[in-house]
């Protein structure tokens, strides 16, 4: 027959056993399911996603992400600002538009740290200074389009009459640049460049954030309101993406293979070249001092008074209106 002092022992040891049972269930609860609705189709651009999602990043946070593919920065700020998706990636002049109409969205991180919209030439006859833009040079550009309002700001930054360039509209892809129809043409940083080159067309590009256009490129946006409710997702979901961004640059061949294993008929030779391209706009002296993703408020500033200067919003807004840096990993 047991003593009573066994008989203690063996119901304290099936009491911790239950207690710790609980314990082991509540810290393994499933991860909270979210999507991040990119801008674009998925691609090298975007492989710091990608990569944090393959090693786990995430879901060490408790999250289960869907990363979806994108159509366009409206896109983004409609799905967002609807609570469809709870993180998005949208350009800053869209987001600048967005507060003005109270569409409720806030950029918790810059992505890109400056636009990437560039005037690209052949090397055999660079265009390399704003000026040789009055000129002659014939420049290609979709109206409309955001490298159009690229070619705005960096006109207006030079005190350049858009009537004193010769512009030809034309769509997109770098057609009419190889078959000379233009001396040069807008685009992005990674990629009409690389599709120029591609075609065995060696290029030149002219970043219009060397140039006076001091503005935000792409931007980490969610919900005010889910940013209210479930700080913890949000902070989370920033916390892994700055693991994947400094894994990305350490390591991009893995990066690369990331988009690869998730984005269907993806080229890994042309992602490869894309991330290359990216890999410069995540960083900046912001991100230096105070970490991936921080946003300054005069940044912010400039980009808004480039909005105002295009047309795209009508009365003055303040940054703190657009940004927040309160979820960022300290």
């Amino acid at each position: 027959m047991y003593s009573w002092s066994c008989r203690f022992g063996l119901m304290m040891a099936a009491i911790f056993a239950v207690s710790s049972g609980q314990a082991l269930a509540q810290t393994s609860a499933p991860p909270v399911k979210a999507s991040l609705r990119l801008d674009w189709k998925g691609g090298g651009q975007h492989a710091p996603f990608y990569l944090a999602r393959d090693r786990g990043y995430y879901k060490d946070e408790g999250i289960d992400l869907d990363i979806i593919s994108g159509s366009g920065s409206s896109d983004v700020v409609k799905q967002v600002g609807s609570k469809a998706v709870e993180f998005g990636i949208a350009d800053a002049l869209v987001l600048v538009q967005a507060a003005e109409q109270r569409v409720p969205l806030t950029a918790i991180a810059a992505y890109y740290q400056r636009t990437p919209i560039v005037v690209l030439s052949p090397q055999s006859k660079p265009v390399t200074d704003p000026a040789q833009l009055t000129q002659g040079v014939k420049l290609g550009s979709k109206k409309g389009s955001a490298t159009f309002q690229g070619l705005t700001a960096l006109l207006a930054a030079n005190d350049i009459p858009m009537q004193k360039v010769t512009l030809v509209d034309i769509g997109f892809g770098v057609q009419p640049l190889l078959v000379k129809q233009v001396d040069a043409m807008m685009g992005f940083s990674m990629n009409e460049p690389i599709e120029a080159e591609s075609a065995g067309l060696p290029v030149t590009v002219m970043a219009i954030a060397d140039h006076g256009v001091d503005a935000y490129g792409l931007m980490i946006v969610s919900n005010p309101d889910l940013i209210a409710k479930n700080p913890a997702l949000v902070k989370g979901f920033l916390k892994a993406t700055a693991h994947g961004l400094s894994d990305a640059a350490k390591d991009p061949a893995a990066a690369v293979a990331a988009v690869n294993n998730a984005v269907s008929e993806s080229d890994p030779a042309r992602e490869t070249k894309v991330l290359d391209r990216t890999l410069p706009y995540f960083q900046s002296d912001d991100k230096e001092a105070h970490g991936a993703g921080w946003q300054s408020e005069s940044r912010w500033e400039h980009t808004i008074a480039i909005a105002k200067k295009l047309g795209l919003v009508e009365r003055d807004l303040s940054a703190h209106q657009v940004f927040s840096n309160d979820m960022l990993p300290h």
